[in-house]
């Protein structure tokens, strides 16, 4: 069945309101964001919140609040996330917010979400595996099963 291609396209009304990219420190973040910006283009009602978590290092589960080891790290993430907050500004026209947490990702992460009701959870994935993945564990895989809202999953580009 075809319609006519003259009639302007609608949308179902279930449009993503509140949109969370969700980025670490990788050059990945730059794919999650350009992703979740041009999903809230197409939907200029939507708010567009740039969330980044840092944690001391891997292994170090930080909480909100707890002193910072490197106070040059710390200063280094702010500035990663307010760039990233920038280019969002630039790539759609919708309302975005930043949010720098320190703690770790996955439960902050899911706490924002909560907080701010999204709708939609935009994340990259390192894709590790094997020993690695074990080592290191997969925020993205825990994300996607306990968000509560749709998750889209921003993979690395592969060398061609």
């Amino acid at each position: 069945m075809t319609t006519d291609s003259s009639e302007p396209l609608r949308n179902t009304g279930d449009e993503p309101e509140v949109i969370i990219a969700a980025l670490d420190a990788s050059n990945g973040s730059t794919r999650v964001l350009a992703m979740a910006a041009r999903i809230a283009r197409a939907f200029p009602a939507a708010a567009l919140h740039v969330v980044h978590v840092f944690r001391t290092n891997r292994f170090d589960r930080a909480h909100a609040g707890a002193p910072v080891a490197n106070p040059d790290a710390l200063a280094d993430a702010k500035d990663h996330l307010e760039a990233h907050v920038r280019s969002a500004r630039l790539q759609c026209r919708n309302n975005v917010t930043g949010h720098f947490i320190i703690g770790d990702p996955t439960n902050e992460i899911l706490r924002v979400r909560a907080e701010i009701h999204a709708d939609l959870l935009v994340i990259g994935t390192h894709d590790h595996s094997g020993f690695e993945r074990l080592l290191l564990g997969s925020i993205a895989d825990n994300l996607t099963r306990k968000a509560g809202c749709s998750v889209l999953v921003v993979r690395p580009t592969k060398a061609r």
